[in-house]
C-alpha cells in the first residue's frame, strides 16, 4: 500500500512539470523583441539617457538607454513598428518599418545629430504688416504712411480717399469709374450693401437701407481697419460680407502743422489740406484739427471715361439691339401695344417700348472688370 501512494505522486508531479514546460513554450512564441542603441552622429559615442519610444497600431512602449547607449523591448506584440528617438541638445530621429516577429529580436542603430543651441527667441513684426495679431477675425491694418503711399491706385477713381487703401486688402474689390458718397466695396464676394462702416467707432451705416453716410475721406485717417467677414463682437455697425473702420488722428506732445497742396495731369486734378493738431504734455487734453478739399476729373480705360467702349452709359457694359429679323411678330418697330419703337436710337424715347418687348438686351462687345452695380 505505502508503494503505490509514492508512484502515484511521482506520476503527478511529472504531468505537472509537463504542463508548465508547455505554458512557457506557447508564451514565448507570441510576442518578439527590438533592442539596439543610440550614438552621436558625429563621433559615434554612445548616448545615455536618451527616450526611446517603439510604437505601433498595436501598442507604444517608451524606455530609456543605458550607459551604454542600449535599449531593450521585450515581450513586443509582432506588429510593424516606429523606433523614435529624443534627446536634449540632439535633433529628434526615428527608424519606420521595424517589422517584430514572433520569437525573434530586430536589431536597430539610431545616430542623433547634435541641434544647434537656441540662445534667445525674439519675435518682431513689420510696421506695415497688414495682418493684426490679437484678434478673433480676419482684419487689415493699413496705417496712414501705407495708405499715402498706396492712394495712387486710385480705388475707386478717388486720389483722396480711402478706398485706393481698400482696394489692397485681400479679398476686397473697389470698381472704377466711381466718385463721390456710397462708392461701391465688394468684400469676399458679398455685395455692395452688405458691408459695414464705421467712422472712429462710431456706426455710419443709415438703419433702414445700410447706406454708408461718409466718402470714406482719407483726410486725418490714423488707421484704417478692414475686416474680411462677420463684424466683430464689440462693432457697433452691422456687416455680412466684410466690416471697415476709419480711426482718426488723434493731437500729440509737441504739436505739429501741415499743409499739403497738390496738382496733377493730364487729367484735371489739384487739392489742398492743412491739419493741426497738437496735446498738453500729460496727454489730458488733446485737440485735432483738418480741412481740405480737392477737385478732379475721371478718366477710367480711356480719355473720354469709357465712353468709346460703351456708346449708352458711359461704363464698360455694352448693350445692343438684335437684329430686326428676330424681332417676330409684332412687325418690327411696334410693341404688342402700338406704341413705335426705334432699332436705330435705342437712347431715344422709344426705349421703354423696346425694353418692353424684349428685343433690348445684352449683347458682345462689352467689358466688365468686376462686380458692377447697375
Amino acid at each position: 500500500m505505502p508503494r503505490f501512494r509514492i508512484r502515484h505522486a511521482l506520476v503527478a508531479v511529472l504531468l505537472l512539470v509537463a504542463m508548465l514546460a508547455q505554458g512557457t513554450w506557447a508564451l514565448a512564441g507570441t510576442t518578439g523583441g527590438v533592442s539596439g542603441s543610440v550614438v552621436d552622429a558625429n563621433t559615434q559615442a554612445p548616448i545615455a539617457d536618451a527616450k526611446v519610444t517603439v510604437s505601433s497600431p498595436s501598442e507604444t512602449i517608451s524606455a530609456n538607454t543605458d550607459a551604454t547607449g542600449h535599449f531593450a523591448f521585450i515581450s513586443l506584440i509582432p506588429d510593424t513598428y516606429t523606433v523614435s528617438v529624443s534627446k536634449d541638445g540632439y535633433a529628434p530621429a526615428s527608424e519606420a518599418g521595424i517589422t517584430v516577429f514572433a520569437d525573434a529580436t530586430q536589431t536597430v542603430s539610431v545616430s542623433l545629430q547634435p541641434a544647434l543651441k537656441t540662445i534667445a527667441k525674439v519675435t518682431s513684426r513689420a510696421a506695415s504688416s497688414l495682418i493684426k495679431s490679437g484678434t478673433t477675425a480676419d482684419v487689415y491694418s493699413i496705417n496712414s504712411s501705407t495708405s499715402s503711399t498706396v492712394k495712387a491706385l486710385g480705388g475707386g477713381g478717388g486720389l483722396d480717399n480711402a478706398y485706393s487703401a481698400i482696394a489692397t486688402v485681400p479679398g476686397a474689390y473697389v470698381p472704377v469709374g466711381q466718385a463721390g458718397w456710397y462708392q461701391s466695396v465688394y468684400i469676399r464676394g458679398g455685395d455692395y450693401d452688405q458691408v459695414g462702416y464705421e467712422f472712429d467707432g462710431v456706426p455710419v451705416n443709415r438703419a433702414f437701407d445700410n447706406y454708408p453716410s461718409t466718402n470714406a475721406s482719407a483726410l486725418g485717417q490714423q488707421e484704417l481697419q478692414v475686416y474680411t467677414g462677420a463684424s466683430p463682437a464689440n462693432a457697433e455697425g452691422q456687416g455680412l460680407a466684410g466690416f471697415i473702420n476709419q480711426v482718426i488722428r488723434d493731437g500729440t506732445y509737441p504739436g505739429s502743422a501741415s499743409t499739403d497742396i497738390g496738382i496733377g495731369g493730364p487729367t484735371y486734378y489739384h487739392k489742398m489740406n492743412v491739419e493741426i493738431g497738437g496735446a498738453t504734455p500729460d496727454r489730458r487734453f488733446s485737440y485735432y484739427v483738418g480741412i481740405g478739399g480737392y477737385n478732379q476729373d475721371y478718366r477710367s480705360y480711356d480719355q473720354h471715361n469709357g465712353a468709346a467702349i460703351s456708346s449708352l452709359f458711359g461704363v464698360p457694359v455694352d448693350y445692343q439691339l438684335p437684329p430686326a429679323a428676330a424681332f417676330g411678330t409684332p412687325p418690327p418697330g411696334v410693341n404688342s401695344s402700338g406704341i413705335g419703337c426705334d432699332p436705330t436710337n435705342p437712347v431715344s424715347a422709344s426705349y421703354d417700348a423696346c425694353y418692353n418687348v424684349g428685343i433690348y438686351g445684352a449683347g458682345p462687345g462689352g467689358l466688365i472688370l468686376g462686380p458692377y452695380n447697375m
